[in-house]
């Protein structure tokens, strides 16, 4: 497999082990409340992101599917009572999605299609739509299903994702876990998928046996008890192949964002030919290295800041040139490390967030506790990251759903970091998301 399609395996496998957990983790519940609907919310939001950026259309479209029957329930506030026939569409939908990423590595090409699978998720949503009549008081998914239909009927973008066995072996190394506390950091012994190539794990085994020949050559100048000693060169060469060893297992365990950001950049370039808005990513420090297992987290969170930043943050060409900016709406992506800890930042120069919009949302999802201009612009930006908030209501492909930031959020504490948003009216949005 290319890059690209490596990071959509292992990211779509996360989330895969995420929602057989949540399976799992509430199998003796007789109803589903709304934790357990947004944490299934939150993945197949993610899956339809990723899908849809890959033009995997039918995942994409299945996963907008159970995405509706979700909403339709979180924002409703009504419970999931008949758990036997949605455990039913869940497992269904994590095998076939299983099932269609399995072909990835042998380079077979997905189904292409609509699936009985998303048939059902509609007649189902249909449903329940009729039984909670008397309970409705947000049908959103009406909107989103009318403008998925309107964007569906025009002309895709030209861009194509091929997907080509690699011509070196890849060797899948998944790790379990049992289930981790809420907000705890992201470890090693994570529920996580990723790829590490044969060439990788034969230079460790190479270097480490380059290593222990030198150490045995060392072990054979020991007479009885006598002692030796180690020149300056044979210590440097110690030194040099401790450095060896410890860069091949980094290999195996570390990556960078350079596909990361090319995915980031094939994003942008979508969104901006589907809105008919000039917009340029610039990324810097795409050579800075992270845990392959954490790298899925961020990517994830970063598809959610970048939707925002070019949906919401960035104006049409005809407002900018009011304000006197540029038509060319700018997004900049940078990746540093201070010291142990990274640092990802995502600034737009767009019409910063909509304090007012985002009141109004808070107010309907009942998250004020005082009057509205008593709030501080850091409270206000902090109500975005709870489930529901959003400074839309007419929600499309990219967002509207007011879930975007709460994956974000939900992210970073689960790597253990902190979410950073600044922003101006006028002038842009700042996101900094320290792992």
């Amino acid at each position: 497999m290319d890059s690209m399609m490596e990071i959509f395996y292992e990211e779509s496998n996360v989330l895969i082990n995420e929602l057989k957990n949540a399976l799992f983790d509430y199998k003796e519940c007789k109803s589903y409340g709304s934790e357990f609907i947004q944490k299934v919310f939150r993945d197949v939001h993610t899956m339809k992101a990723d899908s849809t950026m890959m033009l995997f259309d039918t995942i994409a479209a299945l996963s907008r599917a159970f995405e509706s029957v979700l909403y339709f329930y979180r924002n409703n506030s009504i419970e999931i009572e008949d758990t036997e026939y949605f455990n039913h569409l869940l497992i269904s939908y994590v095998d076939y999605i299983k099932g269609e990423l399995d072909k990835l590595p042998e380079g077979k090409p997905l189904y292409a299609g609509h699936t009985e699978l998303e048939k059902e998720m509609k007649e189902y949503l249909v449903t329940i739509k009729e039984e909670y009549k008397d309970r409705i008081v947000d049908d959103i998914t009406a909107k989103t299903d009318k403008s998925t239909e309107e964007q569906s009927g025009k002309k895709r973008s030209a861009r194509q994702v091929y997907y080509i066995p690699s011509a070196e072996t890849s060797t899948i190394s998944e790790v379990s876990a049992q289930k981790e506390p809420k907000e705890k950091e992201l470890t090693a012994d994570s529920d996580a998928v990723v790829l590490i190539k044969q060439k990788d794990i034969q230079n460790v085994y190479n270097t480490m046996e380059a290593y222990s020949k030198y150490v045995e050559e060392i072990e054979n100048r020991f007479v009885g008890e006598q002692s030796i000693v180690l020149n300056q060169n044979e210590l440097a060469r110690m030194k040099d192949m401790k450095r060896k060893i410890l860069n091949a297992i980094e290999h195996l365990t570390k990556s960078d964002f350079k596909t990361v950001a090319k995915k980031m950049e094939m994003l942008v370039d979508e969104m901006a030919s589907t809105l008919k808005k000039p917009v340029k990513l610039l990324v810097t420090g795409e050579d800075t290295m992270i845990d392959k297992s954490k790298r899925e987290k961020v990517s994830s969170a970063l598809i959610h800041i970048i939707r925002n930043a070019v949906d919401h943050g960035i104006e049409d060409m005809e407002e900018r040139d009011i304000m006197g900016k540029s038509p060319m709406g700018l997004v900049r992506l940078s990746f540093s490390k201070k010291e142990d800890k990274i640092e990802i930042c995502v600034e737009d120069d767009g019409a910063g967030i909509d304090k007012e919009a985002v009141i109004k949302s808070a107010i309907r999802n009942n998250l004020l506790n005082r009057a509205p201009e008593e709030y501080t612009d850091e409270e206000i930006y902090g109500m975005l990251l709870h489930s529901g908030v959003s400074t839309t209501d007419e929600p499309n492909d990219y967002s509207g759903r007011g879930v975007g930031m709460d994956v974000i959020n939900h992210n970073v504490k689960e790597l253990g970091g902190e979410l950073k948003i600044s922003s101006r009216e006028g002038y842009g949005t700042k996101i900094t998301m320290i792992v």
